[in-house]
């Protein structure tokens, strides 16, 4: 290894700009933009497959940018679909828990019922209905594809790409990697910021040393790395990753030697990478370096995954206006079998779920502080080109000139 590590960065940098006009982001017509050009076109995660486990199950899933709730249901074919939640009567939402499994869903204002597949198959007192054709009034499909642990929709009449397409390089070298994971925490809060601002927290490294310096101050670095550079960093037409590397002079606090005592690793603990021991798919740790701590990608526009060895957490950050965003978070890790992983999982999560609040904490004084018009623009570093990648693409889907 280098006496000091060098990023090894991959893909077209041409077209990224280092400082970026945040003023016009906060503007509602730009938004209004967003929503149209950006939130409507783009292939858009909204569930997970973990949450339909089996035939005729359903989770309900919002879309706030776009006002829609959709009924996300494996049906008794066991082919994924989403639906508008909207029945066809009256418009009413159809249905109001947020996950089960039933054959038939019936709407709580009139009774019309629907298959998971989307069929209307019951109507109250159908003979008052002379002129209804059932076939006619299914549920209002969206376009749905799956891919690994995820149900992505695109609101288009046509979306422009396929899935695959969308996902580019990323769609085959996740092979497995999400799969026969446990759910072991999720959160979700409402923050008063822009949801660029939001999604900008997760997507660099370079804020660790100091809002993280009392949660977790040695986790990187270390003294080959003083500056925490990303050892790996790639970008491709839409989506963006990065790979951090571990600290090798870390300190394992004593609290955190007896939870992982009997169980894997978890954050802010990585195990060794090597090929034997810790095989992964080509999308994680790419350049397979030994020192490897976890991966940060961001899959545009609302996704970002961070990634270790046992473990991964997604986190959405959905717009609900030009200065309000939803941010949900899911932690994910290898199922516990023992009584040593499950207090494992307590550990990871409590810790990661403090670091995380330490992250949402900067969005909203971000977004105050720019929408002031004290500075118009930002100026992002080499460290920071997930960040300029993000930008680059949503202006290209907006139609704006660099």
């Amino acid at each position: 290894m280098n006496e000091v590590t060098q990023t090894q960065f991959f893909g077209d940098f041409s077209r990224l700009r280092s400082r970026i006009d945040m003023l016009a982001r906060f503007q509602p017509e730009f938004y209004a933009a967003e929503v149209e050009r950006i939130f409507r076109r783009a292939w858009l995660p909204v569930a997970s497959v973990t949450d339909l486990p089996r035939e005729n199950c359903y989770v309900v899933a919002d879309v706030p940018p776009l006002k829609a709730s959709l009924i996300v249901a494996r049906g008794a074919d066991g082919k994924v679909r989403a639906f508008y939640n909207v029945c066809r009567h009256r418009g009413a939402r159809l249905v109001k828990d947020h996950a089960g499994c039933r054959k038939a869903l019936s709407c709580g204002f009139h009774g019309w019922t629907y298959a998971t597949d989307g069929r209307l198959i019951g109507v109250t007192d159908k003979t008052q209905f002379p002129d209804l054709d059932p076939e006619q009034h299914g549920l209002v499909a969206v376009n749905t594809e799956v891919w690994e642990d995820f149900v992505f929709v695109n609101f288009a009449d046509k979306p422009e790409q396929t899935l695959a397409q969308w996902l580019g390089k990323f769609a085959d070298q996740y092979t497995g990697f999400f799969s026969d994971r446990q759910r072991i925490a999720s959160y979700r809060i409402v923050v008063d910021a822009n949801w660029n601002v939001a999604i900008n927290s997760f997507s660099e490294g370079y804020h660790a040393a100091y809002v993280h310096r009392k949660t977790v101050p040695d986790y990187q670095g270390g003294k080959k790395n003083p500056q925490r550079h990303r050892a790996y960093l790639e970008i491709t037409e839409h989506h963006g990753r990065y790979s951090a590397q571990a600290n090798p002079n870390r300190r394992v606090t004593p609290v955190e030697a007896i939870a992982y005592g009997d169980g894997r690793p978890l954050y802010p603990s990585f195990p060794p990478f090597s090929e034997t021991t810790l095989p992964l798919p080509p999308g994680v740790n790419a350049s397979r370096d030994e020192n490897w701590g976890f991966d940060v990608a961001e899959v545009f526009p609302v996704l970002i995954w961070i990634i270790g060895a046992h473990w991964h957490a997604n986190l959405w950050f959905w717009p609900m206006g030009a200065d309000k965003t939803d941010v949900r978070v899911e932690f994910f890790a290898y199922k516990a079998q023992t009584v040593g992983d499950a207090l494992s999982h307590a550990y990871f999560r409590t810790r990661l779920r403090e670091v995380f609040r330490e992250d949402v904490g900067t969005m909203e004084q971000v977004t105050n502080a720019l929408r002031s018009g004290a500075m118009r623009d930002i100026v992002l570093s080499r460290q920071e080109f997930l960040l300029q990648q993000h930008y680059a693409v949503a202006d290209a889907m907006l139609g704006r000139s660099a």
